[in-house]
């Protein structure tokens, strides 16, 4: 009898560590399925949390870059091109006014107020019908302004001088291949919208017929694509005239 209880003893336990080992690697299994589910959907969390970002970056960019379009008036452009747009604008508003009339070969600008004017910015300097492009050697001062090159014309009292930004937007690949499109002012550039398959560009003068020539644009369409986000968004920027 007390043989027969051992062996029964003894087979109980193996087959309860048999069902052990069996419930663990049942377990694993599960465990292993279950891992390989949460990881699945933490990449898609991830991947929708990307394009959202992308999608935000995206409308931003454009909304500086359709505000500081419109800021460019008639002859601003210096270049048009499909993968690029190159402009000049006045991005703070600085504006002031000549108090007195100025002679051929003066370098020095009597105006309203030239403070808050950094030097080797652009001035466009405007009256009548007529604008000279100018170069600042200093920091504007109170009641001057200073050019780097004596003017080759008079300036009349009341004459406009107004910054001139030079803006560029454009698309460039990285060092890993991946293309951006890239907003530059004044020769600092840094990237507006990351990881795109294509920006382009197109002109388009006041018959609604494609411009060719700079002077002629009065709208401009960009046209930008993420990378794996589907449709492209579209922006049609009329200039103001």
């Amino acid at each position: 009898m007390t043989d027969k209880r051992h062996r029964s003893s003894r087979a109980e336990a193996g087959t309860s560590l048999n069902e052990l080992l069996f419930a663990m690697a049942a377990g694993l299994v599960i465990l292993g399925a279950t891992l390989q589910g949460l990881s699945y959907f933490q990449q898609q969390f991830l991947t929708q949390q990307r394009g959202v970002a992308q999608q935000q970056d995206l409308r931003l960019g454009l909304e500086v870059l359709e505000q500081e379009l419109r800021l460019a008036g008639p002859g601003s452009f210096a270049m048009i091109a499909q993968d690029s747009v190159d402009f000049s604008a006045n991005l703070q508003g600085l504006s002031t006014t000549v108090t007195a009339a100025i002679g051929i070969g003066q370098t020095a600008l009597p105006v309203e107020d030239g403070r808050g004017w950094d030097s080797r910015k652009t001035v466009a300097v405007c009256w009548m019908d007529r604008c000279e492009g100018l170069t600042l050697a200093r920091d504007g001062q109170r009641h001057v302004l200073t050019v780097t090159q004596p003017l080759t014309q008079a300036i009349p009292a009341g004459a406009n001088v107004s910054l001139q930004n030079r803006i560029r937007y454009y698309s460039r690949r990285d060092d890993h291949g991946i293309l951006r499109l890239m907003r530059q002012v004044d020769g600092g550039a840094g990237v507006l919208v990351g990881d795109i398959t294509e920006a382009r560009f197109s002109y388009w003068d006041e018959q609604g017929q494609a411009a060719t020539e700079p002077a002629l644009v009065k709208l401009v369409v960009v046209e930008v694509s993420l990378s794996g986000q589907g449709p492209r968004a579209i922006r049609a920027i009329s200039l103001r005239t």
